[in-house]
């Protein structure tokens, strides 16, 4: 007999969420360390080459960065919205049995 019904451990989603909601605040929180990386790398020899090629890459990364930011809070919001609209539906089934 085949089941019509949906078997979702809501438990799991609202973790994942919640890991998610996490990634997603640290993921953001690295362009603020950014600059530190250059600082650190300074001139060696006193030469600027190796700093430079730093800040290249931080500018790129930067970049990317930031739609992968906004990505990631895409995929959030639409994960956080069907865990909504399952929780919601469970407490509906479960007052309502028919």
């Amino acid at each position: 007999m085949a089941n019509d019904g949906m078997d979702v451990d809501l438990g799991d989603l609202e973790l994942m969420v919640s890991r998610l909601d996490s990634f997603k605040t640290e993921f953001a929180d690295l362009g603020k360390n950014t600059d530190t990386v250059a600082d650190a790398v300074g001139r060696p020899s006193g030469r600027s080459e190796l700093r430079g090629k730093v800040e290249e890459f931080q500018g790129g990364w930067d970049g990317n960065r930031e739609q992968l930011s906004e990505d990631l809070d895409t995929v959030y919001q639409h994960l956080k919205d069907f865990v909504d609209t399952i929780g919601e539906l469970d407490v509906e089934l479960a007052s309502d049995p028919e």
